[in-house]
C-alpha cells in the first residue's frame, strides 16, 4: 500500500491518500485540493473512499466538494455524523471557514471491520476530542486523527471534549502492537511504542 500524505490548510491538517492496485481511499481532506481530487479521478477505476476520523472543520472542509466532484461516498463514525451539520460543534463558525452543512453516506460502529477493495479497516470509537472521533486500523498502521500526535495529544476544550475520556481511549491506543506506525491530523508519524514511552501527556 502506498501513504500520500498532503497537509491542507491553514492548520496544516494532514490528508492522507491510500493506494493499492485495487482500492483509492482519502482521509481526512480538509480542505478542497486539486491534487485529492485528481487522485480520485485516476483512480476511479478502483473502489473508493472519504474517511473521516471526526467532525472538525479542519478534517472534513473538502469533504463535500470531494464527494460531488469524483462521486465518491463519505465515512465517518456514527456519533460525529450529526456534527458534519452543526456548523458550531465543528467549530466552523468559531474559525469563520464558511462550511456548508452536510452529512456522510456511511457510519461506523466501534470495532466495526470493512474493506475498500483489498484494503481492510478496523474502526476504533475514540472519543475525548469530538464524541464520535474514531481511529482506523489497517494491518500495523492507525490513522489517529486527533486523537494521539507525535508528543502530544488532542485538544479537549472544544464541544464534546473531555480529558479523562481522552486518557481512556489513548490507553486504548496503547494496547495495540507497539510496532504500530501512528499517522496522526497533525504533525509527524509516530508509533505506539514511542507515545507509551515518552508522550509527556499520558504514558502506557
Amino acid at each position: 500500500m502506498e501513504i500520500k500524505v498532503l497537509p491542507l490548510g491553514e492548520i496544516g491538517a494532514n490528508c492522507y491518500m491510500l493506494s493499492t492496485e485495487k482500492a483509492a481511499v482519502v482521509i481526512d481532506p480538509g480542505f478542497y485540493s486539486e491534487t485529492v481530487s485528481r487522485f480520485l479521478i485516476d483512480n476511479a477505476n478502483k473502489e473508493r473512499l472519504i474517511l473521516l476520523t471526526h467532525a472538525h472543520f479542519d478534517h472534513i472542509g473538502g469533504a463535500d466538494s470531494l464527494r460531488k466532484n469524483t462521486d465518491t461516498k463519505i465515512g465517518i463514525g456514527e456519533f460525529d455524523n450529526d456534527t458534519l451539520a452543526d456548523t458550531k460543534r465543528n467549530l466552523s463558525d468559531l474559525f469563520h471557514a464558511k462550511l456548508l452543512p452536510f452529512s456522510a453516506d456511511l457510519t461506523f460502529s466501534d470495532n466495526q471491520t470493512f474493506s475498500v477493495g483489498n484494503i481492510n479497516f478496523k474502526v476504533l470509537h475514540t472519543p475525548g476530542h469530538t464524541p464520535g472521533g474514531v481511529c482506523y486500523l489497517t494491518g500495523d498502521i492507525l490513522f489517529s486523527g486527533d486523537t494521539l500526535f507525535k508528543g502530544s495529544i488532542g485538544r479537549t476544550d472544544f464541544y464534546g471534549g473531555d480529558f479523562k475520556t481522552l486518557e481512556k481511549s489513548i490507553k486504548r491506543l496503547y494496547t495495540l502492537d507497539s510496532k504500530t506506525t501512528v499517522f496522526s491530523g497533525h504533525g509527524d508519524a509516530t508509533t505506539i511504542e514511542e507515545e507509551k514511552n515518552f508522550n509527556p501527556f499520558i504514558r502506557g
